[in-house]
This record gives structure tokens, C-alpha cells and sequence, in this order.
């Protein structure tokens, strides 16, 4: 059993109402409280510091086609010797670049420095999984997965309309989107309007909740309310 003792930190710990100077202790991969006479491993003086649980972010566009428009977009933020960012004075850190959309190693270094431990990218287009998941793990120290993009989804829309106000094929609809959850490897679905985006595609400008998709007469209202009930 291996134990290490972070000692005098500010402890915050709102779920059970601490908030104080005092001793912690990880034990075997856990938090616990400081028993008399234990050996420590090690000793990290956390004076000054606060001690807390990591933050964690459900939805910040870290990996994908939206922080990677934003790079392409500003371009220059990115080109060597135009605008560089400071070497870090960590030398754990290695040298990143881009400050409006930083780069993964600066995404991931900016994170902690907030207390974040985990994020997750919200939507993650199917088409585009692969790419989503290999920028991500190029984040360093976050833990990270995705939630899959089924709003803007043409076939899983055609679905939808094919089934009728009364969804008759709604066990086709879920083994899809089964299917297309354990395919892009994503943690869940995006909760999301369905056709809004979509209706984009098609040059329609808007789609309140009452307004049918102009192609698939989709009503986010009315099949959101059949997609809970179901």
C-alpha cells in the first residue's frame, strides 16, 4: 500500500461542506484522511494552494471540425515566427502555439491551469469520429470523450419522417442510433433541436419549435415529444 500526503493546502469540498486548511491524503488511488504514524511516499507542501476536486467541462469544442474551422479561420494565429506565444516556463510543457484557438498541448496546459481534469466535446459529427477522438488524445493530462451529432443527421431525419406522427419505426430509429453511438466510439447523443442545422442545407434561414423542417417536415416539438415519450 502506497500513500502520499499533501499537506496544509486550502481544502474545498462544497458537497460536504469543507472549506479549510487541513492534511490529505491519497491512499492507493483515493482521498483519505491522514492516519497517525503513516509512511508517505512522498510529501507535496500544498501551502497556499487550494485542493479541490478537478473541474470537469460537458460541453467545449476541443477536438473536431469547430476548433479547427476557428485554426483555419486565423490562420496567422498559428504561423511560425507571426505572433508566437512564450516559451512555458514548465518544463514539463512543451512549446505550443495559436492564443484565440490554441493548439492541443496549449488547450490541455490552459485547462489545468483552470483546475479542469476532463472535457467533452458536445458535437461530434459521425463522419468525423475519427479525427474528433485522435485530437483529443492529443490533449495532454485531460480526460475526454464526445457526445455524437444526430440533429443534423440527413438519414437519421428521413427516419424520423418516414415513421408518421405515431413513430412506427422507432426500433429502426434506435438500432441507428445504437449503431451510430458504438460506431463514432461517442459517450451518448447530442440533445439538440432535430433539423435545425440541417434546415441550413436547404436555405431555410429559420426553424423555431413549431416550424417544420422545409424538406423533412420535422417539428422539434412535436418529435422531441415523441422521441421522450418512446
Amino acid at each position: 500500500m502506497s500513500a502520499t500526503l499533501i499537506r496544509g493546502g486550502r481544502v474545498v469540498d462544497p458537497a460536504n461542506g469543507i472549506d479549510a486548511v487541513r492534511d490529505l491524503v491519497l491512499r492507493d488511488g483515493r482521498i483519505a484522511a491522514p492516519v497517525p504514524g503513516e509512511r508517505y511516499a512522498e510529501t507535496i507542501d500544498a501551502s497556499g494552494c487550494v485542493v479541490m476536486a478537478g473541474g470537469i467541462d460537458m460541453h467545449t469544442h476541443i477536438g473536431g471540425g469547430k476548433v479547427n474551422l476557428a485554426r483555419m479561420l486565423m490562420a496567422e494565429d498559428h504561423r511560425d515566427g507571426v505572433n508566437p506565444l512564450a516559451l512555458p516556463d514548465n518544463l514539463i510543457e512543451l512549446a505550443s502555439c495559436g492564443s484565440c484557438a490554441p493548439g492541443t498541448l496549449a488547450t490541455g496546459y490552459r485547462y489545468v491551469e483552470m483546475g479542469y481534469t476532463a472535457a467533452f466535446e458536445p458535437a461530434m459529427v459521425p463522419s468525423n469520429a475519427r479525427h474528433a477522438h485522435m485530437e483529443m488524445g492529443d490533449v495532454p493530462v485531460l480526460d475526454h470523450g464526445a457526445y455524437v451529432m444526430l440533429g443534423s443527421d440527413e438519414l437519421f431525419l428521413e427516419l424520423l419522417a418516414q415513421g408518421g406522427p405515431d413513430l412506427k419505426n422507432f426500433a429502426q430509429i434506435r438500432d441507428y442510433t445504437a449503431w451510430t453511438i458504438n460506431a463514432s466510439k461517442a459517450m451518448g447523443v447530442k440533445v439538440v433541436n432535430p433539423g435545425g442545422i440541417s434546415a441550413f442545407k436547404f436555405n431555410q434561414r429559420k426553424l423555431d419549435v413549431d416550424e417544420p423542417h422545409v424538406r423533412w417536415q420535422v417539428t422539434p416539438r412535436r418529435w422531441c415529444m415523441r422521441w421522450r415519450v418512446r
